[in-house]
């Protein structure tokens, strides 16, 4: 299969054409996003409300503008199933409704003042974390399916086929790291038992309630367990890893066999860190502190990278012709 090529950055027109030509669903869905995050930043602006310790509109502009990022990414990947054209078609349908019917959650909420994620206040706020559960369950599935897809596929550039496979499987890791988050906590689950009203079901942090002190801007715990770092870096995935192989592309210095190399190390190192930041987090470690185990964890995952990178190199193989 053709690989598209990185050598001339294409006109805004030529992208949106291409976008389109893959899954036109998915394409509208990537502007419409774009526009929910011009918006909310407008709100963030104009609207003084907090919840949770943070302006009520921060949530909703962060996930407009990562589901436009998402969503530009797999149009990207659409590219190389080519060959699968129905289950692009499918697939960019199914991706656009999920990520529609999140955000208009996620908005609905904010501008209500409440939160979208864990709040069952009401049965109403209970039934839209549910529909937001059941979307991001139907987008996580559909996720996995598209990453079988791409491993079965046959690309022509080796590191960027690896960058391409690793980044979407790391991203099906962090997406799926998210139903830590929103299982109920024992507190929880022993207040429902005990027939109390439970304001929350589930959480960012583990260890502390949510709403402590956190990192700027993404307000990440520094006082507990926080998962949302982990689910953050492997859903990103999907997009430095094949920045990092269009990188080395430029490097003519290299062979293919050692940018191969770069790459799988990489994405070793970049699963890595996204588990061990997972465990940091169910251990209820904050992002900001690092204890022995968190040390030594990090250190294997460096020696798993570098053993990658000198398997690859070791192992003999002819590299591919300079794609004409």
């Amino acid at each position: 299969m053709s690989v598209p090529s990185f050598a001339s950055a294409p006109s805004a027109r030529s992208l949106w054409n291409r976008a389109w030509s893959l899954s036109p669903t998915l394409a509208v869905a990537t502007g419409v996003m774009i526009l929910g995050a011009l918006l909310t930043t407008l709100g963030l602006l104009l609207d003084p409300r907090h919840l949770v310790g943070e302006p009520v509109w921060l949530k909703p502009t962060k996930f407009y503008l990562s589901l436009a990022a998402y969503n530009a990414t797999l149009l990207y990947f659409f590219s190389f199933l080519s060959e699968r054209r129905r289950l692009v078609r499918l697939s960019g349908h199914v991706l656009a409704a999920a990520g529609t019917i999140e955000m208009v959650a996620i908005t609905l909420q904010a501008a209500r003042g409440v939160r979208s994620h864990f709040n069952v206040v009401t049965p109403f706020d209970a039934a839209i974390f549910s529909i937001m559960g059941i979307a991001i369950t139907v987008l996580w599935v559909t996720m996995i399916v598209l990453a079988i897809a791409l491993l079965r596929s046959q690309l022509a550039d080796r590191p960027l086929a690896a960058a391409l496979r690793i980044g979407f499987i790391a991203a099906v890791i962090g997406m799926g790291l998210g139903y830590f988050m929103t299982t109920p906590k024992p507190a929880q689950l022993e207040a429902m038992k005990a027939g109390q009203q439970v304001l929350e079901s589930g959480s960012h942090t583990f260890g502390a309630p949510d709403g402590g002190p956190g990192l700027p801007l993404v307000g990440w715990s520094t006082v507990a367990g926080d998962m949302r770092p982990a689910h953050f870096l492997g859903l990103h995935a999907m997009q430095l890893l094949p920045i990092l192989a269009a990188v080395l592309a430029r490097r003519r210095h290299l062979s293919e066999t050692q940018r191969l190399a770069a790459v799988r190390a990489t994405g070793v190192a970049y699963v890595g860190v996204t588990l061990v930041l997972a465990v940091q987090a169910l251990r209820g470690v904050p992002i900001v502190h690092w204890d022995a185990v968190g040390l030594t964890t990090l250190a294997l995952v460096a020696l798993a990278s570098l053993t990658t990178a000198a398997a690859t190199l070791l192992r003999r193989q002819p590299d591919a012709a300079p794609a004409v």
